[in-house]
């Protein structure tokens, strides 16, 4: 018996020095200043950028704060966030968090034994610190090399970081699905409000969903997020974090989620200040910068109403408003969690430039008449909406009905290559492949964009001169520079005539949904076939802002109900909520009114001067180019009468107000 008695003794000797020396070399190879397994030292760099943010400010200096940020966008400060959001992610994740040293021996030893029963590796013990760890500093590799990398930085980092300093830098890291990083990102994505604001519930909920962002994602699987929300309201009563009271009503709180899951916007920002400075996202913001945009927050806010009262919607919606003076974009909202500003047709919302303002460059002018009946031009044959057509129609009619047969006639007259080249001084994309009478209409092989579109009617509001828009003035303070260029597309003329036909478009023409918003030019395009619609348009500006709304296809057309005449909709909601219209366009010196000969107008179709002594009844008052005013019918006679009789200036005055 003692023989035996030794032996076991000597076993469990063994055994305990075994199990000593593991431990001590477990010991040993977590120990932050001995490095045996070759890991990444702890670099505080990493922390600081990873929860790094990016300050975005709007038109008027202010931070922003109303748009969803994505990649961390929005930071948030371990003050600004409050006792019970702390304590719900801290009771679910990382209880001892504020006991422990970076790691949780009890946690281990409880979630090996708990792994050992059942079989399998279903618990984890990582604490909060090597959370922050392990997304900071390493992969998400599963071996046993990683996790001692991993709890030997945790040690190292607890060192040196207090525990609100390792708290504020986990909450800026979180993933919580759906391309939303950060507390302060989510509270504002799916909350709409800041982090510090957050209630117990909204925590908890928060708090759970990190664990698996898809199971329990709120747009996806909101039963089981609601389910683990109570179960982390249940751990945060038995560890005496709440009250019974605080349980029940946290437990009774409906929660209601954002589903405005991108920002336009700020995804535009970003693009464009990484193109500009010559940088990755990433790199932007290791950074730290401060953005000054021309974002307003208001009319954003309108924007976002407008998006969200069209319900559900199989198709892409976006809102873009630029400031006609600047050409900053001050708000770019979408329905799409992606970034869009994709090439497609434009539809007849190209027809101002490469028609119309072509054919006023060539000597036309609003008056002139064309036969709008069906026509063939060679093997292309166009239609007019609902085959309807008017017959001989002034340039300015066949504008605001948007008649195609006229379009595709002005282009054959002043040339494919002239209208071409006009829309290209507007700024639009027009390939060499685009070279047939389609273009009238928006047949193009890759389209354009609807910052291309809309920067190409804000051209026309600033009387005819194109220069480039922006998303953001200036970083860190330094301006972002003057444009590149600044070009004439055409001339001032050209461009108030236009202003003026698209003005009475908004009144009585396709974008008639607008004739009650104020002083507005819009223009309308509607691109599909019988079974339904792939673009929508409404193009419009007032003399401070260029608004442009555009109805997308996805994978399917969408109702032939919506045209461009729901696109005006938005507008007028927008106008109605946020946009002033009661400033007038100015009128340049190179156009005036004058009266042209109505009887002839009637009859012949062609446009003259009134001839000084044509009774009033056959007068019409028309607004025209100076440059390129049309003639009197009996040109030698009164240039004759004109040599002999001035009437002291009365001449002028009776035929032009002058």
């Amino acid at each position: 018996m003692k023989k035996a008695a030794k032996i076991s003794i000597l076993i469990v000797s063994v055994v305990m020095a075994v199990i000593a020396l593991f431990v001590g070399f477990m010991f040993l190879l977590i120990e932050p200043s001995v490095n045996i397994l070759g890991a990444p030292d702890l670099d505080l760099a990493k922390l600081t950028s990873a929860s790094r943010t990016i300050t975005l400010t709007d038109v008027d200096g202010k931070p922003i704060n109303d748009v969803l940020y994505d990649s961390n966008k929005i930071f948030v400060d371990i003050d600004d966030i409050s006792e019970h959001t702390k304590n719900a992610f801290i009771a679910v994740e990382d209880k001892r968090f504020y006991s422990h040293g970076g790691i949780d021996y009890r946690r281990i030893a409880s979630a090996a034994l708990a792994n050992i029963k059942s079989g399998k590796f279903r618990e984890g013990a990582s604490t909060i610190t090597q959370q922050l760890i392990k997304n900071t500093h390493l992969s998400n590799e599963k071996t046993i090399r990683r996790k001692l990398n991993e709890m030997r930085l945790a040690r190292a980092l607890e060192r040196v970081y207090d525990k609100d300093a390792i708290l504020e830098n986990y909450f800026n890291i979180l993933y919580f699905g759906s391309g939303i990083k950060g507390l302060g990102t989510a509270s504002r994505v799916m909350f709409g409000i800041s982090a510090s604001e957050l209630t117990l519930a909204q925590s908890a909920a928060l708090a759970s969903i990190i664990n698996n962002p898809t199971k329990y994602s709120p747009y996806e699987n909101y039963d089981n997020l609601i389910e683990r929300k109570n179960l982390v309201l249940k751990l945060m009563l038995d560890q005496g974090l709440i009250t019974d009271s605080d349980y029940i009503s946290a437990r009774a709180e409906e929660l209601t989620f954002d589903k405005n899951k991108q920002n336009q916007f700020v995804s535009g920002v970003l693009r464009a200040v990484c193109r500009s400075i010559g940088c990755s996202e990433k790199e932007l913001f290791s950074t730290s910068r401060t953005i000054s945009t021309y974002y307003n927050a208001e009319i954003a806010a309108c924007a976002r109403r407008a998006i969200n009262d069209m319900g559900e919607f199989n198709g892409y919606i976006r809102l873009l408003v630029l400031d006609n003076a600047s050409g900053g974009i001050i708000c770019d909202e979408t329905n799409s969690n992606k970034y869009i500003d994709l090439r497609r047709s434009p539809a007849s919302a190209i027809k101002p430039f490469v028609s119309y303002a072509a054919a006023l460059e060539s000597g036309y002018n609003p008056m002139s008449q064309i036969l709008d009946k069906p026509t063939v031009f060679g093997d292309y044959e166009p239609h007019n909406y609902k085959d309807s057509y008017r017959g001989y129609a002034s340039l300015h009619d066949c504008l605001i009905y948007s008649s195609n047969i006229a379009a595709v006639k002005l282009l054959q007259s002043v040339g494919i290559d002239k209208g071409a080249a006009t829309a290209r001084l507007f700024g639009l994309t027009v390939d060499a492949e685009d070279d047939s009478l389609a273009l009238a209409l928006g047949g193009m092989k890759n389209g354009v964009t609807l910052s291309e579109l809309a920067n190409a009617y804000r051209t026309l509001a600033n009387g005819g001169i194109y220069t480039d828009i922006r998303y953001f003035d200036a970083v860190d303070g330094n301006r972002h520079g003057n444009f590149p260029y600044s070009r004439r597309a055409v001339g001032d003329d050209t461009a108030y005539l236009l202003t003026d036909m698209l003005k009475d478009c908004a009144r009585n023409g396709t974008a008639r949904k607008l004739k009650n918003v104020g002083v507005i030019a819009a223009k309308t395009g509607t691109n599909g076939d019988k079974n339904g619609n792939t673009d929508c348009y409404c193009i419009a500006y007032t003399p401070q802002y260029t608004i442009a709304v555009w109805y997308g296809a996805k994978d399917k057309p969408i109702d032939n109900k919506i045209t461009g005449a729901a696109c005006a909709n938005m507008i007028k909601t927008l106008c109605d909520g946020a946009i002033k219209t009661d400033m007038d366009f100015t009128v340049p010196d190179s156009v005036a009114y004058y009266e042209i000969d109505d009887r002839e107008l009637r009859e012949t179709h062609e446009v003259y001067l009134a001839d000084p002594f044509l009774p009033k009844r056959y007068r019409r008052r028309a607004l025209m180019s100076k440059k390129r005013l049309p003639v009197r019918k009996n040109i030698d006679y009164l240039d004759y009468f004109d040599n002999i009789f001035d009437f002291g200036g009365i001449r002028d005055k009776f035929l032009f107000g002058r």
